[in-house]
């Protein structure tokens, strides 16, 4: 697909803008900071990365199997603890990752993730600079996100990756690039890698707004064991096992239950993870991850603005009985990192995935049909994949260029289909979709980096050819038309993709960034044609940031845009595809780790975006406008009982969003506290959520619906809301042998 005209001159006019930005900066900086000791910040890269010695026995081998260095001027500040993390005596160490090379990219450490309530995916997520994950469908469905302007639905515009295995699910039948994470067990969650924007050509498929990487690891050595009882009769255990000094070689598994806060929010689910790092020996190490997954989850559905209003309904209630669903994850990944050569590292990867997927639900109730608007799909898929990366040192004019290259494939094998079911007893009176398809992806990417002085020029790119097979088993099935039934349907398309960054150096820990990059997400197998030229959407997206890291102060700040060619909104309580033309999103974020004093850590973090479509400078709806996090703690050892107290507190500022026919959703502010005493091998947490007990709409949508069967159909739009949970307190014991 063409490019937009409006995208071509992006990258020169950054760099002048950049140029002359950094110019003006230079004559700032001390003419001190010009020596030896001020070494550039790029050169650091490219000679620390990838000249460091290869160490010899390493007390806490990466997590994950990762190698690479990072060098001191970008390492994030959680990969290496300040003194006073020592109080738990847990292992907090994250495996060495790419360095930074754009200004959007953070590395949130286990320090971080451990000063708030972090109970279940949706938790974790929220810790993410600028992301909204919404769980309003229930426990066990996967969350809808909100990244920089974008409304990434259930996982359409943010990639994600666990412990090397891809989240996102292609052509899914609810909705494209579905990404359920309700499998992650929190406590397992060592860090979390964020990039958020397109410019890095590792990012492949629904990488438009970012991507988020969860490494995984277990917090101590031995055995622990933490359960949990809360209101609401949730019960939860986490029984985890880590053999060795090595956190990235474990076993975990969690089974938890509740009845939910309200009508229809009981689940339950239970999770399996195990991971192990393995030295073969000659400087060959392998790592296999595998895990399974499964739940039963019962969804409330929505409530009506004036059915509440009038006293029909209540904030919690639900709306019908029927809806909820099951879901199963089967996973397993192997990966090899073969034996070094100077200064090249490759790693090979395989990993398989099964999955499927029940739903039920009914958003609009008889607005469609007199038996109800009951929808149940289902989604049955197999994936399969290899992945290989190769990293080298090479020599251009005399300098160290820094070399990544990247080849993979991934083929998807899924079943799905759509029926209506009746309200009254649940039975299917219509089929609207009966599906196989196959979607094969093949990619390679590659990317440099050049250092000169303070500056560093990065370039890359990326291609991603797209095959699709498509058996329709219900097309042409109507008798009066056709004497058949059953339709075959084959597409291919190519995604070229460029990347480019320009970075200067104003001292040794502080940076200014400028990154381009072409981002896509690919299509619904089932709405391609025979022969068509897969149709990705195209995003060109632009960024100029500045970052400083450091141990007790990291920080960075970006101007971001991005402008999507043919975009679309579906709103997918309606089943509704708006196509929209050419729109754009641009912002301002700014994120903020620190460790200020003894035994403080705080990660604050804003971001605000816009989102409109070019043609009417009409705004999109759903996105988040304004998006602020706070996560803070405080740890105190008491020597006068040999123990550690620990405090924290979790703070989401979520400002109102565009809704359709020009509402505005209400402002949400939550606070979350934990407070845990540990002494030895026991420790007692007590977490509450929503601590002051806020009334908030989880998601809130506007479309018109019939929930009473005896009313008069009407097309009119009405405002609907899913309730967001109330004060939840838990107590949990821990003990650790």
């Amino acid at each position: 697909m063409p490019s937009s005209p409006r995208a071509v001159p992006t990258v020169p006019m950054l760099f002048i803008a950049f140029t002359t930005l950094s110019t003006c900066l230079a004559s700032a900086v001390p003419a001190a900071q010009e020596g030896p000791e001020a070494t550039s910040h790029a050169v650091a890269e490219a000679t620390q990365q990838q000249q460091q010695p290869e160490p010899q026995q390493p007390t806490e081998p990466p997590a994950s199997g990762e190698t690479d260095a990072t060098p001191p001027a970008q390492q994030s500040p959680e990969a290496t603890p300040p003194p006073e993390a020592a109080g738990k005596h847990r292992s907090t160490v994250v495996r060495g990752t790419r360095p930074a090379q754009s200004a959007a990219e953070v590395t949130i450490g286990r320090d971080i993730l451990d000063t708030a309530p972090r109970m279940n995916a949706t938790d974790v997520l929220r810790v993410v600079p600028g992301l909204v994950a919404s769980q309003h469908s229930g426990e066990g469905k996967a969350q809808q996100l909100f990244l920089r302007g974008f409304d990434a639905l259930h996982g359409q515009d943010v990639e994600l990756n666990v412990g090397g295995l891809p989240v996102n699910e292609v052509s899914h039948i609810h909705a494209l690039g579905y990404a359920d994470t309700n499998f992650i067990i929190p406590e397992l969650v060592q860090a979390l890698e964020v990039t958020e924007g397109s410019y890095r050509a590792f990012q492949g498929d629904f990488a438009v707004a970012g991507t988020v990487r969860m490494d995984l690891g277990a917090r101590e050595k031995g055995v622990e064991f933490a359960g949990t009882l809360g209101q609401f009769n949730m019960r939860r255990l986490v029984v985890t096992v880590r053999p060795g000094e090595d956190p990235g070689t474990f076993a975990a598994a969690e089974l938890s239950e509740s009845d939910g806060f309200g009508p229809q929010r009981g689940y339950g689910r239970a999770t399996l993870l195990a991971q192990a790092n393995l030295d073969l020996g000659h400087g060959l190490s392998a790592r296999i991850l595998g895990g399974s997954y499964v739940t039963r989850f019962d969804s409330p559905g929505v409530v009506r603005e004036d059915d509440l209003e009038a006293g029909r309904r209540t904030f919690y209630s639900g709306s019908f009985d029927r809806q909820g669903g099951t879901v199963s994850r089967h996973q397993l990944l192997i990966g090899v990192d073969l034996p070094r050569e100077g200064t090249a590292r490759t790693r090979l990867e395989a990993f398989g995935i099964l999955s499927d997927l029940r739903l039920r639900n009914n958003f609009t109730g008889y607005r469609v049909d007199d038996r109800g608007d009951g929808l149940e799909q289902t989604h049955d898929g197999s994936t399969l994949g290899l992945r290989a990366e190769h990293r080298r040192q090479v020599t251009l004019f005399d300098r160290p260029v820094a070399l990544e290259l990247g080849l993979g494939a991934r083929r998807d094998g899924l079943h799905q289909t759509q029926r209506r079911y009746r309200e009254t007893d649940g039975t299917f009176f219509a089929d609207e979709v009966d599906a196989d398809l196959t979607q094969t992806d093949v990619w390679g990417y590659a990317e440099a980096r050049l250092p000169l002085g303070r500056w560093a020029f990065r370039l890359g790119g990326r291609a991603d050819a797209l095959g699709v097979e498509v058996f329709d088993a219900l097309a042409f099935r109507d008798p009066r038309y056709y004497d058949g039934q059953g339709y075959s349907r084959s597409a291919f398309g190519v995604h070229w993709g460029a990347k480019a960054g320009i970075e200067y150096a104003v001292t040794d820990t502080w940076a200014l960034f400028a990154s381009y990059g072409d981002g896509f997400r690919s299509p619904q197998a089932r709405s391609l044609a025979e022969g068509e030229q897969a149709p990705f959407v195209n995003v060109h997206g632009a960024e100029l940031g500045t970052r400083k890291d450091g141990e007790r102060l990291s920080f960075q700040a970006i101007v971001f845009g991005s402008q999507v060619a043919n975009d679309f909104f579906f709103d997918h309580t309606v089943g509704t595809t708006v196509f929209t033309g050419e729109t754009l999103r641009t912002g301002i974020s700014a994120s903020l780790q620190a460790r200020p004093l003894e035994g403080v850590t705080a990660a604050l973090s804003a971001t605000v975006a816009n989102a409109t479509v070019t043609k009417t400078d009409a705004k999109l709806p759903y996105f988040a406008p304004l998006v602020a996090r706070a996560d803070i703690g405080w740890e105190k050892p008491l020597p006068g009982i040999a123990s550690v107290l620990s405090l924290g507190t979790g703070l989401t500022l979520i400002g109102p969003r565009p809704l359709p026919y020009d509402e505005y959703s209400h402002t949400v502010l939550l606070a979350d506290v934990q407070a845990e005493l540990r002494r030895g091998a026991l420790a007692l947490r007590l977490d509450v959520k929503n601590v002051f007990n806020t009334r908030w709409r989880d998601g809130e949508f506007v479309y018109s619906s019939r929930f009473d069967p005896t009313a008069q159909p009407s097309l009119v739009p009405a405002r609907h809301f899913t309730a967001g949970a109330p004060r939840v307190a838990s107590l949990t014991l821990e003990v650790h042998l």
